[in-house]
């Protein structure tokens, strides 16, 4: 993998970093929340839906560690540019113990989210109870959602900025969580 690929996957590793980080300090995602959801991130964000906003061919994206373990149901990654050059398409869910507790992780994580981005976080108006769009080389959505919080990714190699497809993930994502069967 070039040092290229491994800047634009960067910001994936940063987002599950931050994310356990800040759950360690606030009590953060509760794998138990009241109501889980049953479908997993590839049932919300299929690969015809990352076929169709990126355009291209894509390939799903998967580690050594999922070979052994199994895929992450919380987690769908495809990649529609190659290795050298990689366009990320994702969808991660992190499930949290309430909504407060999902929409208050959104709101401190935006200052280590605009360090990341150089400031280049904006709020998101008409997606879940909360928004934020995260620009420069991050080019996130992170929506909370009742006791979810989704980021969505979209990555381009030269990179323009991606919030339009984001946003086209958001809805389609969204639009399914209203219909997801949920665990007893």
């Amino acid at each position: 993998m070039t040092t290229s690929s491994r800047l634009l996957i960067a910001p994936l590793l940063f987002s599950a970093a931050l994310s356990a980080s800040l759950a360690g300090c606030r009590g953060g995602a509760d794998s138990r929340p009241g109501a889980p959801l049953k479908a997993d991130a590839c049932q919300l964000f299929t690969e015809e839906d990352a076929q169709a906003i990126a355009g291209e061919t894509l390939a799903a994206m998967s580690s050594t560690m999922d070979e052994a373990k199994g895929r992450n149901p919380l987690e769908c990654i495809y990649n529609s540019g190659s290795l050298d050059q990689p366009r990320i398409l994702s969808l991660l869910i992190r499930p949290h113990r309430s909504a407060s507790a999902a929409r208050d992780f959104l709101e401190s994580s935006r200052s280590a989210l605009s360090s990341m981005s150089a400031g280049k976080v904006q709020d998101v108006r008409g997606f879940g109870d909360a928004a934020l769009w995260v620009g420069g080389r991050i080019q996130q959505l992170h929506v909370a959602t009742g006791n979810l919080q989704l980021i969505i990714t979209v990555q381009s190699p030269d990179g323009t900025d991606q919030l339009d497809r984001a946003r086209q993930i958001a809805t389609r994502v969204l639009e399914r969580l209203k219909t997801a069967p949920k665990s007893k």
